[in-house]
C-alpha cells in the first residue's frame, strides 16, 4: 500500500497541470540561457576587439602627436612620463589584440594576467562596477583578487588554455558560478513551487483519500518522500541538459579547476586570506546540502498547506520564507533578535555563497561556515519534523478534507 500510494502521488506531480507548463517554461529559460544570453553575455574579462583597435588608433594619433611637437617628456601621471606609459600600453594591447586575433588563448592570458597583476586599479578603480553597492571598493578587490586566483590557476594546469575556460564558459565551470550566484534561490523556488499543492490537490477526492488505510501521519510523509523524488528528479534532469547543451557549445572542463574561497575575514582580505578548492569539491557540497534544503522546503510546505488549504498562499508565504534575507535584510545585518546571523537557516539557503565564504565577505564576519550550516539547516529539520508531527494531530485527516 505504502509503495501504490507513493507511485500515484509521483504519477499525480508528472501529471500536474500546474507543473507541466512550468517545466516548459524552464526548459525555454534554460534554452535561452544557453543560445542567446550566455555567447552574448559580457563581464569585466570580456575582450572586445572593436573597443581596443578604437584604442589603439586614438592612443597612436596621441603618440604621433607628443612626438611631432616634443612632448615626450610631459609627466603627469605617478611620476612616469606619458608618452613612455602609452608606449607600454600600446605595446600590451596591441600583442593581446593579436594574440586574441590569432585564437591564442595561452599567450592573451598571459599578457591580461600580467596587466591585471601590475595594475589593480582596472578593478579597483572602475566605478562603474558595483556602482550601488555598500562598500563598491571591497567588492572590486575581492573580484580582482578572485580573477587572479582563476588566471593563476589555469596557467599553472596542464588542461588546454581556451577563451571559453577563460570566461568560465564551459559546462562544469558553468555549473558551479550558477551555484556561486542565483542557483539555489532558483533550485529551491522550483521545490516550493512543485510541492505547494502537495496537499491542496487531495481535496477533490477527498472521500476515496479519507478512506486509505494509511494513517494521516503515514500519507504526509509518502507525499513528501513523492515530492522530494520528483523535485530531485527533475531540476537533475535540467542541470544534466543544461550542462550537455554547453558542453556541446564550449567544452566540459576539468574537474580540479580551482574555485576561489575566503580563509580569514577582516576588513583587509588581502591575497594572503583566500584559498581555493576543487571544482568537484565545491559540486560536492552543493550535492549534499540540496536534499536538506529540498526537504526542509517541502516540509514547510506540508505545515502550511494543513494550515491554510490553499495552494497560492502556501507558494506566497515559502517564497517569502525563501528570499527573506533579499527582502528584509541588508549587508549589514550580522544580528537577527540579538542572536548572531548565522545561528538562523535563511543565512544558509543561498548554500553556495556559504561554501566559498562568500556569505561571510558580505557580511564581514567569520562565523558562517559549511559545517554550522549543515548543523543549522539539520536542527532545522528536525524542529519542522516536529512541528509536522504536531500538526498532524491537531489537523486531522477527517478536519483537513473535511473543513474550508
Amino acid at each position: 500500500m505504502n509503495w501504490t500510494f507513493l507511485k500515484q502521488q509521483f504519477l499525480l506531480s508528472i501529471r500536474s497541470k500546474k507543473n507541466v507548463p512550468f517545466i516548459i517554461f524552464i526548459g525555454i529559460a534554460l534554452l535561452t540561457h544557453c543560445f542567446l544570453f550566455l555567447p552574448n553575455e559580457k563581464t569585466k574579462e570580456s575582450f572586445d576587439i572593436r573597443e581596443v583597435k578604437s584604442n589603439l588608433t586614438a592612443l597612436d594619433a596621441e603618440q604621433q602627436y607628443r612626438l611631432a611637437n616634443g612632448h615626450t617628456g610631459i609627466v603627469i601621471r605617478w611620476g612616469t612620463p606619458v608618452f613612455s606609459m602609452n608606449a607600454y600600453s600600446q605595446g600590451l594591447f596591441s600583442a593581446m589584440l593579436s594574440a586574441y586575433e590569432d585564437g591564442n588563448a595561452t599567450r592573451w592570458l598571459h599578457y591580461r594576467a600580467y596587466y591585471l597583476e601590475s595594475d589593480p586599479s582596472v578593478y579597483i578603480g572602475d566605478e562603474k562596477m558595483f556602482k550601488y553597492a555598500p562598500i563598491p571598493g571591497k567588492d572590486r578587490q575581492h573580484l580582482h583578487t578572485q580573477t587572479m586566483l582563476r588566471y593563476e590557476n589555469y596557467l599553472s594546469k596542464d588542461h588546454p588554455i581556451t577563451f571559453n575556460l577563460i570566461y568560465e564558459k564551459t559546462g562544469l565551470q558553468a555549473l558551479q558560478k550558477f551555484f556561486r550566484q542565483y542557483g539555489m534561490f532558483f533550485v529551491l523556488f522550483c521545490v516550493i513551487y512543485f510541492s505547494s499543492d502537495l496537499l491542496s490537490r487531495d481535496r477533490q477526492n477527498r472521500t476515496v483519500l479519507q478512506g486509505l488505510p494509511l494513517s494521516w501521519y503515514r500519507q504526509l510523509n509518502l507525499k513528501t518522500a513523492s515530492s522530494f523524488l520528483y523535485s530531485l528528479v527533475v531540476l537533475a534532469i535540467v542541470l544534466v541538459i543544461g550542462v550537455i547543451l554547453l558542453t556541446l557549445q564550449y567544452g566540459f572542463g576539468y574537474f580540479d579547476l580551482h574555485v576561489p574561497t575566503i580563509l580569514i575575514q577582516n576588513d583587509a582580505y588581502p591575497r594572503e586570506e583566500y584559498g581555493v578548492m576543487t571544482i568537484a569539491t565545491y559540486l560536492g557540497k552543493i550535492a549534499l546540502a540540496i536534499p536538506i534544503l529540498v526537504f526542509l522546503f517541502i516540509r514547510l510546505n506540508v505545515i502550511l498547506s494543513l494550515i491554510f488549504k490553499n495552494e497560492w498562499l502556501v507558494l506566497l508565504i515559502s517564497s517569502l520564507v525563501l528570499f527573506s534575507e533579499k527582502l528584509f535584510a541588508t549587508r549589514m545585518t550580522r544580528e537577527l533578535f540579538g542572536l548572531d546571523i548565522s545561528l538562523f537557516p535563511h543565512t544558509y539557503f543561498d548554500f553556495g555563497k556559504t561554501v566559498t565564504g562568500d556569505k561571510n565577505f558580505l557580511l564581514n564576519i567569520d562565523t558562517v561556515t559549511v559545517a554550522k550550516g549543515f548543523a543549522v539547516l539539520l536542527i532545522t529539520v528536525v524542529v519542522i519534523e516536529g512541528i509536522v508531527f504536531i500538526m498532524s494531530r491537531i489537523i486531522n485527516k477527517r478536519r483537513f478534507y473535511q473543513n474550508g
